[in-house]
């Protein structure tokens, strides 16, 4: 009989990319029996060989906490053989649920946690440094409870040094098909991703004024807009600038929209929360062949010139940026160089499927003592 596994989140949606598209069905196709319970708009339903159980959304921080009640109850009675949770916030549930039940509990660490506490503009300045600290201390104490702690990137892994096991599992994207190039569109700029103050939207429309005119080039900003201010919106500046500001789009039209354009930016602000993190959008530019300028931060500045797909850039200079970008825009086979080297590092290494493999061998592992 196949092993059960519950995967579970109280903020998450139920369709995430990591927690669903890979962790889950990569489980569901290798035969475990694998129920996730997350944030949905519905009650149950199976897709892929995945049992999905909605969680009901919390809007405010406070009342998410009563998700853990719920999810831990559900654990108690869902006869699961491994958990799997993805919100530090769960960490209490999780090292419960362990005890009560005695089967291996994973935690997923998505993000570094005591660092972005940091870049936290709701919780005072003050207090920032302080709560940084008890924060780490709690998360790696809870964290030794349970059988293993797995996280995207080597350097959160290094917080984790006490725990029983670590395994870094990279948040690579699915394995895609070659995106249709539309070479007709224009010298079009893409960012695709959530659009904020520390993402760098404000220093990539400024980028645009130092684009030479003749190149007629376009700047797409595609994704939520999560903080943008409003004198930044004006209509008439971004038009007069070539920037359009798409907002949220479907994921076939961000596929369409990456087949359009020519350069990618991921030109996140050098904070420290985003130093070594492995932000999906530098890879989906790859896997679609789309030279793309990077913030220089050395783990990026590796990559980035490892794979050949571009350059990187100081993101808070909109004229260094512009330079790196103009170099592309205007040199044919320079642009087909990086797209042809992006494309072949994103088949051969930065993908979904390297990945997969280390958490089957971790599943296969703990369920075997």
């Amino acid at each position: 009989m196949a092993a059960k596994v519950m995967i579970f989140s109280s903020v998450h949606p139920y369709d995430d990319s990591r927690i669903y598209h890979k962790q889950a069905k990569s489980l569901a196709a290798e035969g475990y029996n694998v129920e996730l319970h997350a944030v949905a708009d519905f009650d149950e339903k199976v897709e892929h060989g995945v049992r999905i159980v909605g969680v009901k959304r919390m809007n405010k921080k406070w009342k998410r906490l009563m998700n853990g009640w719920v999810l831990y109850r559900r654990a108690l009675k869902s006869g699961a053989d491994i958990f799997h949770f993805h919100d530090p916030e769960l960490l209490p549930w999780g090292a419960l649920i362990a005890w009560r039940t005695g089967c291996p509990v994973i935690y997923d660490s998505h993000e570094d946690l005591p660092k972005q506490i940091h870049t936290k503009p709701w919780i005072p300045a003050n207090i920032r440094g302080p709560l940084s600290k008890l924060v780490h201390k709690v998360e790696k104490g809870l964290a030794k409870k349970l059988a293993a702690v797995v996280t995207a990137t080597e350097s959160i892994a290094r917080q984790f040094a006490s725990a029983k096991r670590v395994e870094v599992i990279k948040n690579y994207p699915l394995p895609m098909p070659a995106v249709e190039k539309t070479e007709d569109e224009g010298n079009k700029i893409l960012y695709v991703g959530g659009v904020s103050y520390l993402r760098g939207y404000r220093e990539m429309i400024q980028m645009m004024d130092h684009i030479p005119a003749e190149l007629n080039a376009e700047l797409h900003i595609i994704g939520p807009l999560q903080h943008i201010r409003p004198e930044d919106r004006e209509e008439a500046t971004l038009k007069d600038k070539r920037v359009h500001l798409h907002g949220r789009v479907p994921f076939e039209e961000v596929k369409q929209w990456l087949g359009k354009g020519k350069v990618g930016l991921v030109c996140l602000h050098p904070v420290e929360n985003y130093r070594e993190s492995l932000p999906i959008k530098m890879f989906e530019y790859m896997a679609a062949g789309l030279p793309l300028i990077a913030t220089d931060f050395p783990m990026w500045r590796e990559i980035v010139e490892k794979s050949g797909c571009g350059f990187t850039a100081d993101a808070l200079n909109p004229q260094d940026m512009a330079e790196k970008v103009t170099r592309i825009l205007t040199d044919e086979s320079l642009r087909k160089r990086m797209s042809e080297d992006g494309r072949k590092a994103h088949e051969e290494v930065y993908n979904w499927h390297v990945e997969e493999r280390k958490l089957l061998a971790l599943y296969a592992g703990l369920l075997a003592k």
